[in-house]
């Protein structure tokens, strides 16, 4: 096992001059440091972390509870964000996901105290309020993709409101007039900013109540969220007759293009159709493409991290929670 006094010998510099190329310390000449990266590169020298943990104060640790963003396709971008935002300040992304069928917050909190966590990020599934206990205040602590029901945690979430809106006005602004939207479960806190966005433009534009038609394309069975679009979607198309239709996210949008494909309307057309969620290759797989609003999961990623050192900084200073909302991207495609 190469040790860092090997690594000093072969660069021809001080055993302290190693350890803080390699804590990447501030102030050591530029020729010294390159000396001890090639002397690194040539013995293939790892840094032993557990020692480094022992002689400083900070652990360089930021522990990340999740509820199901790691095994989520459409959330893990929050994730990817964290990771790589915590990579990019030195930081260590430790993630610890919530047992569902055992949830138990505090408990996986007290795991990233064992582990000398400096602060800590939660991260929720989908846009909902969370409620947390006084052990969340333990350390600098910032939600992500949720907010505290009490709201006394700086918070970052996407802008539903903003984007039910924009997506519902560029529906307007290509003439559509006539418009169904089919939103997700209506407990949840997205689902109802969205609907808030789009009744705001409609209203806006003067639409009167018959002229759009609002259903949800989900029903929770025993606890269970389950996908009811295609039925939803056949019934409103052919009862309500919209020219155009707003599903809550792309997989609902699937069965939309399904139903309409049997009903003979060419989508684009006879029909325009807009989502939420940008998921993945599914706006693009499907013809036409779909036009859909991107949830800005992989900015809230990055923008969680970089609260949460904010907080770390000052943590002996007072501070007011701050709660974020991150603007959504329309990926304008074909399907209206």
């Amino acid at each position: 096992m190469v040790t860092i006094k090997q690594v000093a010998e072969l660069a021809g510099v001080s055993f302290k001059t190693v350890a803080r190329v390699v804590n990447k310390e501030p102030g050591v000449k530029a020729s010294n440091v390159e000396k001890v990266e090639d002397a690194i590169a040539k013995l293939g020298y790892r840094p032993n972390k557990a020692a480094s943990l022992i002689r400083k104060k900070q652990s360089d640790i930021i522990g990340f509870i999740s509820d199901e963003i790691s095994t989520t396709p459409a959330s893990v971008a929050i994730l990817k964000g964290a990771q790589d935002m915590a990579w990019e300040q030195g930081k260590t992304l430790m993630v610890f996901n919530l047992d569902l069928k055992h949830p138990n917050k505090d408990k996986l909190y007290e795991e990233c105290l064992q582990h000398r966590s400096e602060g800590i990020i939660y991260g929720a599934m989908y846009h909902q309020s969370v409620e947390f206990s006084e052990l969340f205040k333990t350390l600098p602590t910032v939600l992500v993709n949720c907010v505290s029901a009490q709201n006394d945690f700086t918070s970052i979430v996407p802008d539903d409101e903003l984007a039910g809106y924009y997506v519902t006005k560029q529906l307007l602004y290509k003439g559509y007039r006539r418009i169904a939207f089919l939103n997700l479960n209506p407990e949840i806190m997205a689902a109802q900013q969205r609907q808030q966005g789009f009744l705001k433009a409609m209203q806006e534009y003067g639409i009167p109540e018959e002229q759009w038609h609002i259903d949800t394309i989900e029903k929770v069975v025993e606890g269970r969220t389950v996908n009811i679009a295609g039925e939803v979607a056949k019934q409103v198309i052919q009862e309500f007759k919209p020219d155009a239709v707003l599903c809550g996210k792309d997989l609902a949008a699937i069965k939309v293009y399904l139903v309409l494909e049997r009903l003979g309307l060419t989508i684009g057309k006879d029909i325009g159709v807009a989502s939420f969620d940008n998921w993945h290759d599914i706006p693009e797989i499907l013809e036409p493409q779909l036009s859909t609003m991107a949830l800005p999961y992989y900015e809230m990623g990055r923008m969680a991290v970089a609260q949460v050192l904010g907080l770390i900084t000052n943590k002996n200073k007072a501070h007011q929670p701050t709660h974020y909302k991150v603007p959504c991207l329309l990926f304008d495609r074909e399907s209206f």
